[in-house]
């Protein structure tokens, strides 16, 4: 049962994340078409979406530990783990693709992309878990390393992503922020399955205490930040992004 505790304290952050992502997109009025705003609102519909595929998973999966290994709700879970786990990660690197996107495309075109981020997250989230329901799974060094190779491809995209938010001072410094510690999450998450994919499966109570433990207090930290930008912008005060100071010094020289 403490491994399933440790799950929700790793997965409400991640919902919670998305609200707090989606009141900050609000507060920004009638410049909601901003970029910068629209950064928040792509990250309010990932992290809504999969925070809370995440964290009813765990819900689900710590009842059906209470009720036991013959209960019909603990087959089930085990029986969409591979699927579900999966899933998250490649709902994950589309957002970080979204996101890639945002920050590189003509504002319309970002525009678009995020008004339409809800609906493809939520479509994807459906078809892919049905999807790899089919998946025949024979071993649990399947499920990790699969969520290795997903999860390796989110950190890469999001880490092309905050390289383009910073050429193009597409996001503000607190957003910015927050997703470095999601892709240093993401990062971490790569490592501590690929150990286990690759080498040994004996640590693995220990593996998970010291992975859900240092995945939860990154997760509170992207809640620290949202809360603080969501402060912020309640008092009307506007956040700049990463570099923009050192890009405004820098633009006079070279006009």
């Amino acid at each position: 049962m403490k491994a399933h505790i440790q799950q929700l304290l790793s997965t409400v952050p991640l919902l919670l994340f998305g609200v707090l992502a989606l009141l900050v997109w609000r507060r920004y009025g009638p410049v909601r078409r901003d970029r910068a705003a629209l950064g928040w609102a792509l990250t309010a519909a990932s992290f809504l979406i999969v925070g809370t595929y995440a964290t009813l998973h765990s819900l689900l999966g710590a009842a059906g530990h209470t009720l036991g290994r013959e209960s019909a709700l603990y087959t089930l879970v085990g029986d969409w783990m591979f699927a579900a786990n999966v899933t998250r990660g490649l709902l994950s690197t589309g957002f970080g693709g979204m996101m890639l996107v945002l920050m590189v495309s003509r504002r319309r075109w970002g525009a678009r992309v995020v008004a339409a981020s809800p609906a493809v997250l939520a479509g994807t989230a459906v078809v892919a878990s049905v999807a790899l329901r089919q998946v025949r799974v024979t071993s649990g060094y399947t499920v990790l390393s699969s969520i290795a190779i997903v999860t390796a491809a989110t950190a890469i995209m999001m880490m092309v992503a905050l390289f383009a938010a910073i050429h193009s001072d597409g996001l503000d410094q607190l957003l910015w922020l927050a997703l470095a510690v999601y892709t240093l999450k993401e990062t971490m998450t790569v490592s501590f399955m690929t150990v286990m994919a690759t080498w040994t499966m004996t640590y693995a109570h220990s593996y998970y205490t010291v992975f859900y433990w240092v995945a939860t207090a990154l997760a509170w930290c992207m809640v620290g930040l949202a809360a603080r930008r969501l402060q912020l912008a309640t008092g009307g005060r506007r956040v700049p992004a990463p570099f923009e100071r050192v890009h405004a010094l820098r633009r006079p020289a070279h006009g």
